[in-house]
C-alpha cells in the first residue's frame, strides 16, 4: 500500500500553528524566521497574501513550503484582508485571470522558500502543486521557485523551465580558533585596513555584540532598516521594509543576535543576525549616514565584529547574504551560484 500524502494549505495570519510545527522547525534545523509568531507578523504586514503549507506523509510532517501569491488586482500598499471561511479563502484570488506562486521565504533572502526534515522528498512537491492549483484556479498558471542552487532544479517539479540567474549567496566557513588566523588568509591591504578600522571604532563608540533583547530596542531597529530598505528598493523590488511588529517579534525571540555601533546613547550601526549552531545568517545591515553623524566604513567593521564573535562562539560559519558579492569574496566568502526557476503550475 502506497504512502497517504497529505498537504495543509495555512493562512498564518489567522490559523493556529499547527500542534508539531516547532517540532517540525527544529527538526529540520531552520532558524527563527520560520517560528510562527514570525511567520504571522510577516503576513500581517506583507502586499501579497502568503500561503504556507505543512507537507505530510502517513501523518508525519515531513517539511513544508512558504509562497506569496501575486496577482494584477492585488493592490500595492495594502493591509492584508479579513478572516475567511477555509471555503471562501481563496474565492477572491480564484477570479484572477492570471496569477503566479512565488515560493520564497519570508522576509530572508539568504534561505530557500522549502525544506524538509529529512531528505527531499519530490513526490509531496508535487502534491503540493496539485493542491494550490486545485485551491486558487486555473487563472494561476504559474510557480517561481527563488533561491534554487545549482544543480536542484532537477529535483523540482514541472517542466518547460525558464531560468533567471540571480545574486549568488555567500557563505564564510571559519576552520579557525583565533580571528588573527582569519585576517592571516587576506590580501595584506584589506587587512591592514581593517585592522586600523576596528581599532578607530573600538576607541570611538561602544561595539557590542550579543542577544538582540539585551542591545537593541525594536523601535530603533525598525528605523534604521527601513532607512537601509528604501535605499534599495526600486520599481523592480518595491518591497517595504520590515514592519515594527516584525522586528519585535525576532528581537525578543531569543533567538537573534545583534552587533550594535552606538556614539553615547545614539545607535550608529545594527547588524541583525539569526543564531543557529553552526550557519547563522546575517539577517540584515543598516547605519546612519555619515553626513548625520554616523561613520565612514561601518559596514565593513561590521563583518570582522561578526566573524569574531562567531569564531569565539564555535559557529562553523557565517551565511553572509546576497548583495555586495566581490566585498564578501575579497572576505574570504565563497559563492555560490542561485538562480529563480520558473515552472508551469
Amino acid at each position: 500500500m502506497g504512502a497517504r500524502m497529505k498537504v495543509e494549505l495555512l493562512d498564518p495570519r489567522h490559523d493556529p500553528e499547527p500542534g508539531d510545527w516547532e517540532e517540525l522547525r527544529r527538526a529540520a534545523g531552520q532558524r527563527v524566521t520560520w517560528r510562527w509568531d514570525l511567520l504571522r507578523a510577516y503576513a500581517w504586514a506583507a502586499q501579497a497574501p502568503v500561503v504556507l503549507a505543512v507537507l505530510r506523509r502517513d501523518g508525519r510532517a515531513a517539511g513544508a513550503v512558504a509562497a506569496s501569491l501575486r496577482a494584477p488586482r492585488l493592490r500595492r500598499g495594502r493591509y492584508a484582508g479579513p478572516r475567511r471561511s477555509p471555503a471562501g479563502r481563496y474565492a477572491g484570488l480564484r477570479r484572477s485571470p492570471a496569477g503566479v506562486v512565488d515560493v520564497h521565504a519570508p522576509g530572508n533572502r539568504s534561505q530557500k522558500g522549502w525544506w524538509w526534515r529529512d531528505g527531499h522528498d519530490p513526490e509531496l512537491l508535487t502534491a503540493y502543486l496539485r493542491a494550490v492549483r486545485r485551491a486558487l484556479g486555473p487563472g494561476w498558471r504559474s510557480t517561481v521557485w527563488r533561491e534554487v542552487s545549482e544543480g536542484e532544479d532537477a529535483l523540482l517539479p514541472g517542466p518547460l523551465r525558464l531560468r533567471i540567474p540571480t545574486a549568488p549567496l555567500a557563505r564564510l566557513a571559519l576552520p579557525w580558533p583565533r580571528l588573527d588566523d582569519w585576517y592571516a588568509v587576506l590580501d595584506p591591504r584589506r587587512r591592514d585596513s581593517l585592522r586600523r578600522r576596528a581599532k578607530t571604532f573600538a576607541a570611538e563608540l561602544s561595539v557590542r555584540v550579543g542577544p538582540a533583547r539585551d542591545l537593541v530596542g525594536a523601535d530603533e531597529a525598525a528605523r534604521l532598516r527601513a532607512e537601509n530598505d528604501l535605499k534599495h528598493r526600486s520599481r523592480l523590488s518595491p518591497a517595504p521594509p520590515l514592519p515594527l511588529p516584525y522586528l519585535e517579534t525576532l528581537i525578543g525571540s531569543g533567538e537573534s543576535v545583534a552587533l550594535t555601533y552606538r556614539d553615547g546613547g545614539r545607535l550608529l550601526g545594527l547588524s541583525l543576525i539569526l543564531d543557529h549552531p553552526d550557519w547563522p545568517v546575517c539577517l540584515s545591515w543598516g547605519a546612519v549616514p555619515p553626513e548625520e553623524g554616523g561613520r565612514k566604513h561601518l559596514y565593513f567593521d561590521g563583518y570582522v565584529r561578526m566573524i569574531e564573535w562567531a569564531i569565539r562562539s564555535g559557529r562553523r560559519g557565517l551565511v553572509l547574504g546576497k548583495g555586495q558579492a566581490e566585498v564578501k569574496r575579497d572576505l574570504g566568502a565563497e559563492l555560490r551560484p542561485s538562480s529563480a526557476l520558473a515552472v508551469p503550475l
